[in-house]
């Protein structure tokens, strides 16, 4: 039988504490969101490193500008967020405009650069891939 008076031993450090965070990542966001701004990033020092003295390096802050649009389906894949699905579809629909305008004004591999990243953002948002809803 324990004996009542003998107190057990409290542990010295509290149990940690669950970190929700890490448990909801969508890395298939977070792979499409890494790969939009690797892409991108490459593209713009590519045209500041290959034309140095040309005045088309100016095409390189648009290019950047745009691999800033990624940081946040990078944001939304680490952090849960109720809005992951629209932050990412809004980021696709940003996509599809740079690889059409980028196909027209700078060059159609531009369409092809971003194929992936996009794919990638299509499936973390559901558009692709997906189960129908179901039906209550």
């Amino acid at each position: 039988m324990r004996d009542p008076a003998v107190v057990p031993p409290v542990p010295s450090t509290p149990p940690e504490a669950p970190r929700p965070w890490l448990t909801d990542v969508s890395y298939t966001g977070l792979l499409g969101g890494v790969t939009g701004v690797l892409a991108l990033g490459q593209a713009a020092v590519y045209i500041l490193v290959e034309n140095a003295q040309d005045v088309s390096t100016l095409w390189a802050i648009p290019i950047f500008a745009a691999a800033a649009v990624y940081l946040p389906a990078i944001w939304v894949s680490l952090r849960p967020n109720p809005r992951r699905r629209a932050v990412y579809r809004t980021i696709l629909a940003v996509t599809l405009v740079f690889m059409v305008v980028g196909a027209i004004f700078l060059d159609p591999a531009f369409f092809g650069l971003l194929l992936i990243p996009s794919s990638l953002l299509a499936v973390a948002a559901g558009m692709l891939f997906s189960r129908p809803p179901q039906k209550a």
